[in-house]
């Protein structure tokens, strides 16, 4: 389940393990060369670039981009390490010249901090470099290097990079080069149904008058490509489409039927204020399928008698009719 309180944060990913082979090579050998950019605390300009707006990124598929010269500059791709991340990242294994291993994340419509600092730009777009290296554990020596997309929600497009002894800043900035470089060409669509829901815009699917109604108000937030946020005066709401393993009572809680006999799954909880998750299924994917999922948390003391899934379902049943049917 999400947090509406604790929107996610790039900088605080968990970065992979890399175990490395004793007899490998010399770790203290840099063999990929220092990129230095400027840094400037100076805010960053606002993003008025077509190519790289929320609707244009949100069915571009992170997989098909992250492949070759997209990361040859930095190794030759392991085999069959491509692997999916949801609807909006994806990751890859390379093997520099020097045999050391690179672990490299894409994550399209990522949070960006807004305490770090500019350093530099490409094509245009403001850079962001948050080094992750941690002297007490070598091992996730790694670094995310992003693009600002959004100067207004704060998102962007953010390479992750975990490089035991290598350059992962350079090496994300590389990566990073090729990605904005092929979104600007025209970038690999992903393939869906007619009746899918990934082109959706989230913040627009909500009624206002009863998010307003329901939450105290309708003060809405992009958190990502798939998300939106509602600040509320009484309670906050969150709206996720994501590519996942179906809702099911055993994780999401008891049986619901929504209008036009749609299965979903609602799950309350009271440990802290009152809040209440309805999901269900938009679109099966073999194992897996289109889950559109909403939440109604008030995080107040005296929220326990607070009809949180009768609100919640208030909402939803305005997300429903503007959801595509097959």
């Amino acid at each position: 389940m999400f947090r509406v309180a604790r929107p996610r944060r790039f900088v605080l990913l968990v970065l992979l393990a890399l175990t490395v082979s004793a007899c490998g090579p010399d770790l203290a050998k840099q063999n990929f060369p220092r990129t230095t950019v400027t840094e400037s605390s100076v805010a960053p300009a606002p993003v008025d670039d077509p190519a790289v707006r929320l609707d244009a990124l949100r069915t571009v598929d992170p997989c098909q981009i992250l492949q070759g010269d997209t990361v040859t500059g930095v190794g030759a791709p392991v085999a069959e390490s491509l692997y999916p991340r949801g609807l909006d990242g994806c990751g890859i294994h390379v093997t520099d010249a020097g045999g050391k291993e690179a672990r490299l994340s894409l994550t399209m419509g990522e949070l960006i901090d807004s305490t770090s600092q500019q350093a530099g730009a490409v094509d245009g777009l403001p850079v962001v470099e948050n080094d992750l290296d941690d002297p007490d554990t070598p091992e996730n020596e790694g670094c995310i290097v992003s693009v600002l997309t959004d100067s207004v929600a704060g998102l962007g497009i953010a390479v992750q990079v975990t490089y035991v002894g290598g350059d992962a800043c350079g090496a994300g900035l590389t990566v990073l080069r090729e990605v904005v470089r092929k979104v600007h060409a025209g970038p690999p669509q992903q393939r869906r149904p007619a009746n899918s829901a990934v082109s959706l815009d989230p913040c627009a699917l909500a009624d206002t008058a009863v998010v307003t109604e329901v939450l105290g108000r309708a003060t809405a937030k992009p958190v990502g490509l798939h998300d939106c946020n509602w600040t509320g005066g009484t309670a906050d709401g969150w709206l996720r489409i994501s590519q996942t393993v179906k809702p099911s009572e055993d994780e999401n809680g008891s049986r619901i039927t929504l209008a036009g006999g749609i299965t979903a799954y609602q799950k309350k909880e009271t440990r802290s204020g009152s809040r209440c998750t309805i999901a269900w299924t938009h679109l099966e994917t073999g194992d897996e399928g289109e889950v559109v999922k909403f939440e109604y948390d008030n995080y107040h003391d005296d929220a326990a008698g607070d009809d949180s899934c009768g609100k919640a379902r208030r909402i939803v049943d305005t997300i429903l009719p503007k959801l595509p049917r097959a």
